[in-house]
């Protein structure tokens, strides 16, 4: 099948911490991101127990460029959206339900909303997980919350969550992210297990924090839904 283009939120200039990637480890390709390990040390971490999502992948990259590998991300409905080198257009890979987990120092590494002791998270309790997400904004005042679409080089549209489910539902769900970021706004970002963090600065240095879940009954953007296209 030919790739579709993603019509929803694709990440922009988004950190190298923010995205999973396709790689080489050992002679074989694995799942790989980048951890925080403190404000001056990365460390890359991999699993070799998804062959699915990496096919998946590379056959969005290998019909572009003839090329595997590379940086793609994960939203909130699961949907598995893959940048491509010198096209403007995210594509659509599939949907991918497996559950990506990393080996680091003794634990289990995951975008699930807990502890490095497996303790479930709070909202405003400091975010250990990785960081690969999507990007959406608290607009400033802290009632609403916002992304962008890249309609063509010289073209953004701005997708409000008020013009989704109306001004009062994005209100009380915007809350929830002004009280973590108070009312100047910022970026968020929202995982594949729905789980919303932020970076916060303090004293020079940045941390993550837990912001709260994306429930089946909060009130959001819609699923993007496509037709896939023959070749």
């Amino acid at each position: 099948m030919k790739p579709v283009a993603f019509p929803g939120n694709c990440p922009r200039l988004a950190p190298k911490e923010a995205k999973y990637s396709v790689r080489w480890r050992e002679g074989r390709q694995v799942i790989a991101l980048m951890y925080r390990v403190n404000q001056a040390e990365y460390e890359i971490l991999s699993t070799d127990q998804h062959p699915e999502l990496i096919r998946m992948v590379n056959a969005v990259k290998e019909h572009f460029a003839d090329k595997s590998g590379g940086a793609f991300y994960i939203n909130e409905w699961r949907q598995v959206l893959v940048p491509v080198i010198g096209q403007r257009q995210y594509y659509y890979a599939g949907e991918y339900r497996g559950d990506l987990e990393f080996e680091f120092e003794g634990k289990k590494l995951s975008g699930r909303p807990v502890s490095l002791d497996g303790v479930p998270l709070k909202p405003g309790d400091r975010w250990d997980g990785p960081h690969p997400g999507i990007p959406y904004r608290l607009m400033a005042g802290g009632r609403d919350i916002y992304y962008e679409v890249e309609v063509s080089s010289t073209r953004i549209r701005t997708v409000r969550l008020s013009g989704c489910v109306g001004p009062e539902a994005a209100k009380e769900v915007a809350s929830r992210v002004r009280a973590i970021r108070d009312e100047r706004g910022g970026r968020f970002y929202v995982n594949e297990w729905r789980a919303m963090f932020t970076p916060v600065s303090s004293e020079g240095s940045i941390s993550y924090v837990y912001i709260g879940q994306l429930d089946e009954g909060t009130p959001w953007f819609a699923k993007p839904v496509f037709q896939e296209t023959a070749d």
